[in-house]
């Protein structure tokens, strides 16, 4: 797999956070047990997330349609314009010794929240990784999941403000229910395009950056993603699968979900129930999972019912077919020869629920890889943390405290006059209680609330002295909550909800070959980059 000849550092710290200290993490019990090795998780996964060597094993004696898929795939991918590395990924598909790592996403608005590229970096890190552990060719692939039509979950991208709050934009499409590889690159997409990088905070590699995502004449929606990520990353052998691609290999895996719509059932409400045994929370709970979709005449999806009136024409002509979300991984596993599918947590613990349905299948379920996860801090937000004296552990993991913190800054004098002053307002005070409650005993009541006024009145005098003399050291409270947006956006994690612009933005392409070298790529850990300024040698 090629590589970059020339490198622009960028100097960069790392420092590991579990994932169970984080609380976004904490009700995905299932996942927090699959990457502790906990026996109780393990057992619904056909392998842990490092048992390479007996994937594949298990793989050796498939009959996958190598032929056929690396044709598709060759064509499909030249047609993104990928680079010659990735065209000849998608032609050794064919080959007998020739497996994948794999992954994939929803086709988000200018890539989506940058998990997406966390990912797709990990499955290339991966095959490298595991073409030189396993000695067999290993291509990294990344599935752009353009079948689903949930278009309000790909239709917006969120920035940082000016004044540090999140903000969003976002487009409408009047075709909502169709799948979104029917979706074109409307005016209204390229209009929220072109309003995105107008509100996108001035980096060095803006205009780059705006280049790089600017859509181009004849692109839809989806070929428009799938070029920007073919651009990025075809020339470290990315191949790109896209469902409908692979549909014309799918008529008798289709054929066989139609014949066992209701073995597929029983098994979902099966392995649901043990989860619960286990006390964990199935993901898959709709009485429809497990079922296929028809495309009908007008391109909207819907749910097939009468699975017996289907399987002839499903058999024959698949492209009308297509599959949910608890078919769509036994689908890729049945024509890909995937070793291991790198995964969010939230994928993993609903993957947690799909053993069954690989069995009815006769399909091995790959290596379940967590993805990396990470949070990044640029040179800009490790200087306001110095200033606030505070880490980006604290806010990742709840343990800010704004009042402790501006509390803190004061200086140590004023805070000793102030509690003077309020000794001093309580002993002025004082002798007047006893005095009011003998002339009336309910003006105590007033007494006390004359007290508390006071002394709030002094506690107003302080936080604005404070105020001021932060500000006058630069901090204050609105940068405190711009930092924690920067880092923790609306309470979610950063790479949740901040895009590969963002980055690339401020950054530039160093930024991906950082990712290339981060940390230990099987250390399943919350992973807080620090980045310096670029080097600009080279």
């Amino acid at each position: 797999m090629a590589r970059s000849q020339t490198k622009v550092e960028l100097p960069c710290s790392i420092e590991y956070v579990p994932e169970r200290d984080l609380p976004a993490s904490a009700g995905n019990q299932l996942y927090l047990d699959y990457i502790a090795g906990a026996p109780s998780a393990r057992r619904f996964y056909g392998h842990g997330p490092l048992d390479f060597t007996a994937a594949l094993a298990e793989r050796q004696a498939v009959p996958y349609p190598r032929a056929r898929l690396a044709h598709l795939l060759e064509a499909y991918n030249a047609g993104l314009g990928a680079a010659p590395e990735a065209l000849a990924g998608a032609r050794d598909l064919a080959d007998s010794d020739t497996y994948c790592v794999i992954g994939g996403s929803q086709v988000g608005f200018l890539g989506g929240p940058v998990y997406t590229t966390y990912k797709i970096v990990a499955i290339i890190r991966l095959a490298r990784r595991l073409e030189e552990k396993l000695g067999v060719r290993v291509v990294p692939a990344f599935w752009l999941a353009s079948e689903d039509h949930d278009f309000q979950e790909v239709n917006h991208v969120y920035y940082l403000q000016p004044d540090g709050e999140v903000g969003r934009v976002r487009f409408t499409w009047n075709e909502q229910g169709k799948p979104i590889s029917a979706l074109p690159l409307t005016p209204e997409a390229q209009r929220a395009a072109n309003q995105y990088f107008a509100a996108l905070e001035p980096g060095p590699h803006r205009d780059e950056t705006r280049a790089l995502f600017a859509p181009r004449p004849g692109e839809t929606y989806t070929s428009w993603h799938g070029r920007v990520w073919a651009d990025l990353f075809s020339p470290q052998g990315l191949v790109l699968v896209q469902p409908e691609v692979l549909r014309p290999l799918a008529g008798d895996f289709f054929g066989r979900a139609l014949q066992q719509a209701e073995a597929i059932a029983t098994a979902l409400a099966q392995v649901a129930g043990e989860l619960r045994q286990y006390g964990y929370q199935p993901q898959l709970t709709s009485a429809d999972a497990g079922r296929l979709y028809l495309i009908d005449e007008r391109g909207r999806r819907l749910r097939v019912d009468d699975a017996p009136t289907h399987v002839e024409r499903a058999r024959r002509q698949p492209e009308h077919y297509s599959t949910d979300a608890a078919l769509r991984p036994v689908f890729a596993d049945a024509v890909l020869p995937v070793l291991a599918d790198v995964l969010g947590a939230g994928e993993i613990a609903y993957q947690g629920m799909l053993q069954p349905l690989h069995g009815l299948f006769d399909v091995p379920q790959p290596v379940l890889f967590p993805r990396p996860h990470y949070t990044v801090v640029g040179p800009e937000e490790s200087q306001a943390l110095e200033r606030y004296g505070v880490t980006a552990r604290d806010i990742l993991t709840a343990q800010l405290d704004p009042a402790g913190i501006f509390r803190r800054a004061a200086a140590d004098h004023d805070r000793a006059e102030f509690y003077r002053a309020r000794s001093e307002v309580r002993k002025a005070l004082e002798p007047l209680r006893e005095r009011v409650e003998r002339i009336d005993p309910s003006l105590g009541r007033t007494w006390e609330g004359t007290l508390a006024k006071a002394l709030r009145a002094v506690d107003k005098l302080e936080e604005r002295a404070q105020r001021a003399q932060l500000s006058q050291s630069g901090r204050s409270r609105q940068g405190l909550h711009a930092l924690r947006n920067a880092l923790l956006p609306r309470g979610r994690l950063q790479e949740r909800m901040l895009p590969l612009p963002h980055f690339l933005n401020r950054h530039g392409r160093p930024f991906l070959q950082l990712l290339f070298d981060a940390g230990q790529l099987c250390r399943f850990d919350h992973s807080i980059l620090t980045l310096e300024e670029a080097d600009a040698r080279g």
